[in-house]
């Protein structure tokens, strides 16, 4: 009688037969995979560029200023609505001054008295977007930066999670009553390959978007574009 070496194992063939069909698998969804993503991405520039574009709209009809939230660390954006008479700072001298003594007004307060100073300060409130309160970017998109003429470059993500949800990472742009947008850069980029991406560029004053297959830098994108940003109206 022969005994049947194979019960209860595979012979080396076997085992090499199984990693080629792996590898052919792999190889062939690996693409799609890609495409997948790629296809994601692109729709996650697409409905920031219409988010941008029925805003600026609806800030006209409403008498109302939007200002969309872009949450670097926690991959996120938020869109906020507040007063019409909002003003923003037109360089980041005067925003970084604000900034700083807003710090040292509030390490003076104790936690309960910084967390209700927080909220008196606030003159906008997070409304509901594409039906949802926060729009996430897909997997395997990330921010490769946002720019507008508040901060002297792009504002990058830090790398690490979102911890203080006191002060988080967030960059604000701006879509005033008049019709006036802030010029405004943003990147979204390949988690994978952050050289690869597509970049959603808003235009000064008309609030005109531009969605690029591309990532471009705002000294690029604006290049006519004065140094100072307009001065908005009261």
């Amino acid at each position: 009688m022969k005994l049947d070496r194979r019960r209860g194992g595979f012979t080396v063939l076997e085992v090499m037969v199984v990693i080629a069909i792996l590898v052919a698998v792999i190889a062939v969804s690996a693409p799609a995979v890609g495409n997948i993503l790629a296809l994601e991405q692109r729709r996650a520039a697409r409905d920031l560029a219409l988010t941008y574009e029925r805003l600026h709209d609806e800030a006209v009809l409403r008498n109302v200023t939007f200002r969309i939230a872009y949450h670097l660390d926690g991959n996120y954006y938020t869109v906020e609505v507040g007063d019409p008479d909002t003003l923003i700072f037109d360089d980041p001298e005067k925003r970084e001054e604000h900034e700083e003594a807003r710090r040292d007004k509030l390490s003076r307060f104790n936690d309960d008295e910084r967390a209700e100073a927080m909220r008196a300060e606030s003159r906008f409130e997070t409304i509901e977007t594409w039906h949802k309160r926060r729009i996430d970017l897909p997997n395997g998109t990330l921010y490769g930066g946002v720019y507008t003429p508040q901060y002297e470059d792009f504002v990058r993500p830090s790398g690490e999670e979102e911890e203080d949800p006191e002060e988080p990472l967030v960059v604000y742009s701006y879509l005033f009553a008049n019709g006036f947008a802030e010029p405004t850069v943003v990147q979204l980029v390949e988690a994978r390959n952050p050289d690869e991406g597509f970049t959603v560029v808003v235009e000064p004053l008309s609030g005109r978007v531009q969605l690029h297959g591309e990532l471009l830098e705002h000294h690029d994108v604006f290049r006519d574009m004065p140094d100072e940003g307009p001065e908005m109206p009261h």
